[in-house]
């Protein structure tokens, strides 16, 4: 019996130790673990700074391209002004940026942005580290220096009466939208330096013709005239026959029309074949804003297209021609700076002289002004605004209708090497021959851009300015 006794109570003691060594075990299980979710939560929060920095560098290059294409040479002008594009980018994160700057790239005409976000971590905070920084940079040349070409373009601007009529999507008048749209188009293309590449840009405005400015560029285009009156165009005033079956005697004007004869399609000098003369009366004048010719100056570039105002009848074929005119070294009227580079530059490949030419055109398309004598023509009648039958010449137009004349003149200017956009402003799509116009005068159909509305046309704008900067990260 006490040996039974015994046997119990050795049993029941082996039950209560294998019980204590069970909970010694699940302690040092517990114990060990520790370093293991320690280390597993630190692989998830280094997964998490991978992932920031990722964000960062990608909304860090859309800051710095965006401060690239600033005016501004000032850093921390261009530390604010792209700081949105940065925040915008990297909303959603977990991370919050600390500190943000642009300054000087380790490259010539180079800028660099610097930023740094700081990440709370989840699990290595267990040991003492609550927080992770995360900072990287980002590189880009500057626009004006840091595209890798130069860059001439000519803007040709409708300055016509259909421009004052606000269609649907339009707040203000065309013409406004234009000028506001146009001016952030030179702000953003024009560099705050012309060193290593130049950026140039000529304003073509036009309605009926495109004014000269003065009569002695006139002349230089068109050729002088002789004093008096002449049934003849040649003479300071021209008496001629007009639509009504009576005659009319019209004065020469600073205007230009289109050019005549075998090199009414080329960029031949204009001091061997002249353009056109305009003669106008008191209705249909030489009322538009005078052209640019290519200059490096913004202040004057933006202060020609604020000058604008939309009125009288439309020769678009005028202004096509001159956008080529102000792009081609063949034309011979421009001096300094505004002398365009050789059509050889667009081909070289030594890369300090290489250039780029564009015309954009941006219009409605609504063309309804030829040119016999120079005066617009009545034979046949088309409409317009300000036509009044005295006002036009008994005479079909010498290069044929406003339409014929302008894909000729698109075909000639994209086979010479420029590049060719344009915008359709207020189209009126049911016009065939406006959509068709539009469509052949680009170089290809990514070119042939359409806005509908003020919003739309001030991004197109923008957009081209980002194209033709040809901004590259450096890093």
């Amino acid at each position: 019996m006490a040996k039974t006794l015994k046997l119990a109570k050795l049993a029941k003691g082996a039950k209560r130790m294998i019980r204590d060594q069970r909970g010694n075990v699940t302690m040092m299980f517990a114990i060990a673990s520790i370093p293991l979710l320690v280390a597993g939560g630190a692989a998830l929060d280094f997964d998490r700074v991978v992932n920031a920095k990722t964000a960062l560098q990608a909304s860090l290059d859309s800051a710095v391209l965006y401060a690239a294409v600033s005016n501004s040479t000032n850093m921390t002008t261009l530390t604010t002004a792209s700081r949105p594009f940065l925040d915008v980018n990297y909303k959603g994160t977990d991370a919050t940026v600390t500190s943000y700057t642009i300054s000087a790239g380790a490259t010539p005409n180079s800028i660099k942005a610097t930023a740094t976000v700081t990440l709370n971590t989840w699990f290595m905070n267990i040991v003492g580290i609550p927080t992770e920084q995360v900072t990287t940079s980002s590189e880009a040349l500057h626009v004006g220096t840091g595209r890798n070409i130069n860059l001439e373009v000519s803007l040709v601007l409708d300055n016509t009466n259909s421009m004052n009529t606000p269609g649907s999507g339009f707040i203000t008048k065309p013409i406004n939208d234009l000028k506001t749209a146009a001016q952030n188009f030179v702000t953003t293309v024009m560099g705050s330096s012309q060193t290593p590449y130049y950026t140039k840009i000529a304003v073509v405005p036009y309605n009926n013709g495109v004014n000269m400015g003065t009569t002695a560029m006139a002349a230089s285009a068109r050729g002088g005239f002789v004093a008096g009156t002449s049934t003849l165009p040649g003479s300071q005033s021209y008496k001629f026959n007009n639509a009504s079956g009576s005659t009319s005697t019209f004065t020469i004007s600073n205007c230009v029309t289109e050019r005549t004869g075998a090199q009414a399609y080329t960029d031949a000098s204009a001091t061997v074949s002249p353009v056109g003369r305009q003669y106008v009366g008191t209705q249909n004048i030489c009322g538009v804003q005078a052209m640019l010719p290519l200059s490096t100056d913004a202040t004057t570039i933006n202060a020609t297209i604020s000058a604008m105002a939309a009125n009288y009848s439309t020769a678009g074929q005028v202004g096509i021609a001159w956008g080529w005119y102000t792009l081609s070294p063949n034309f011979g009227i421009f001096t300094g700076t505004s002398v365009p580079a050789g059509y050889d530059k667009l081909i070289t490949t030594d890369p300090l002289t290489k250039v780029k030419k564009v015309m954009i055109l941006m219009t409605d398309g609504e063309y309804n002004s030829a040119y016999g004598n120079g005066v617009i023509s009545g034979n046949p009648v088309v409409s317009g605004s300000y036509y009044t039958t005295n006002d036009l010449i008994n005479k079909a137009p010498d290069n044929g209708d406003v339409y014929t004349q302008s894909n000729a003149m698109c075909t000639a200017i994209k086979a010479s090497g420029v590049e060719v956009y344009t915008i359709a402003f207020q189209l009126d799509a049911t016009y065939p021959l406006r959509v068709a116009l539009l469509n052949n005068c680009a170089t290809d159909a990514a070119h042939a851009l359409v806005a509908t509305d003020q919003s739309q046309l001030n991004t197109i704008f923008q957009s081209l300015a980002q194209n033709l900067s040809t901004l590259r990260l450096t890093n």
